[in-house]
């Protein structure tokens, strides 16, 4: 079965490139899951009246300051990894 997917790709694409990129679609697919179970945890506590409406709130605002942090982060990060110069 692998035989046809390696004959059918080009050969700058190896095994190891194909294992890389199912290892950050499976990474990216958990941390999706445990953003969306914790965020559906907040909901039902706050459906439930355990929770302040504003936490949740104030959990979505803390989430994407973390999503931006991360991006400004990331940019010069990247750059960096492909430059040539160490």
């Amino acid at each position: 079965m692998i035989g046809r997917l390696d004959d059918s790709l080009p050969p700058a694409v190896t095994k190891t490139t194909l294992y890389r990129v199912a290892g950050w679609l499976l990474r990216a697919y958990v941390a999706s899951l445990v953003i969306l179970g914790v965020y559906s945890l907040l909901w039902v506590l706050e459906i439930a009246g355990v929770l302040p409406g504003r936490w949740l709130s104030t959990a979505w605002i803390g989430i994407a300051a973390m999503g931006a942090i991360f991006l400004v982060l990331l940019i010069p990060l990247y750059y960096a990894a492909r430059s040539n110069e160490r």
